[in-house]
């Protein structure tokens, strides 16, 4: 499948099932323990169409910046994903979080986020690159998490 332009796309493969990785993904009140960035959830449980609020670290001053958002996405231990007004210009986020079984029991987990609007293949263009680098250590961190409690090295 062909990522659209507008869109950033990380995946990383993680050394656990997809409910281990589930269940540290959607721990919202424990992201701040290992996340650097996407800190946390107004609400206990996504459903999809509801509004909510979502926070991420400025990765410039730590200071936690708060969106609010609507959920576009939810399947119980495979996927979300939320909508919402990125600025005041009108740009539109759409990220969705996946999370796939592979055939050797571990989970592949994937991130896309798409910028639209007005001027967003501009936006994209200019932010493209930190964005992916921010959702690559993402990944990395939960990873790491996820890996580090369930004690899995699942290598070949």
């Amino acid at each position: 499948m062909e990522t659209p332009k507008n869109t950033v796309f990380t995946a990383i493969e993680i050394n656990a099932t997809t409910e281990e990785v589930w269940s540290v993904l959607t721990d919202w009140k424990k992201l701040k323990e290992w996340s650097s960035s996407f800190v946390g959830i107004s609400v206990d449980q996504l459903v999809k169409g509801e509004s909510f609020k979502v926070y991420f670290k400025n990765p410039l001053n730590g200071e936690v910046l708060e969106f609010e958002r609507v959920c576009t996405e939810y399947e119980e231990g495979k996927k979300f994903g939320w909508s919402g007004e990125l600025t005041s210009h009108g740009f539109i986020d759409n990220h969705i979080y996946t999370l796939e079984p592979t055939e050797s029991g571990a989970t592949l987990f994937k991130q896309e986020d798409g910028i639209h609007g007005k001027h967003s293949k501009l936006v994209n263009l200019l932010s493209k690159k930190h964005m992916k680098s921010m959702y690559e250590k993402f990944n990395t961190q939960l990873k790491e998490r996820v890996e580090s409690i369930y004690g899995y090295t699942r290598n070949g």
